[in-house]
C-alpha cells in the first residue's frame, strides 16, 4: 500500500468518527471537489473522448449517490453513510479507470479542505 492509499484509509477512519453535521460538511466539500475533478478530466489531452464521457457518466452516478447520503444526513439519519460512500466510490471507480485515477486525490483534497475549515 503506497502513501496515498494509506492516507485515503486514514481519511475514512476519521470520517467514521465524525458527527452527522461534520459528515454533511465533508460530503459538501467532496461534491465541490468533484467539479474540479470534472475540469481535470475534461482538460486532460491523454484520454480519448469516449473515456472522458464514461468517466463523466460514472462521476454523475456517484454524485447522485452522495447527494442521497447528504439528504439522509440532513434528516438526521445515518444509515452507515461512510461505509456506503466507500462502497460507492469503489463500485463507480471500477466502472471507469479514468474516474478511478481521480477519486483518491479528489477525496484527499476534499478532506484537507474540510479539515482546514473545521
Amino acid at each position: 500500500m503506497n502513501e496515498a492509499h494509506k492516507q485515503f484509509q486514514e481519511v475514512f477512519d476519521e470520517l467514521y468518527e465524525l458527527t452527522i453535521h461534520k459528515k454533511m460538511k465533508f460530503l459538501e466539500a467532496l461534491l465541490f471537489y468533484f467539479t474540479i475533478t470534472s475540469r481535470g478530466i475534461w482538460s486532460d489531452d491523454k484520454p480519448t473522448d469516449a473515456d472522458k464521457v464514461e468517466a463523466f457518466k460514472w462521476l454523475n452516478e456517484l454524485s447522485h449517490r452522495i447527494w442521497n447520503l447528504l439528504f439522509e444526513l440532513q434528516r438526521d439519519e445515518d444509515s452507515d453513510s461512510i461505509t456506503r460512500l466507500f462502497e460507492n466510490m469503489k463500485f463507480y471507480g471500477k466502472q471507469s479507470g479514468l474516474l478511478r485515477s481521480h477519486l483518491l486525490p479528489t477525496t484527499l483534497a476534499a478532506f484537507e479542505n474540510f479539515k482546514a475549515r473545521m
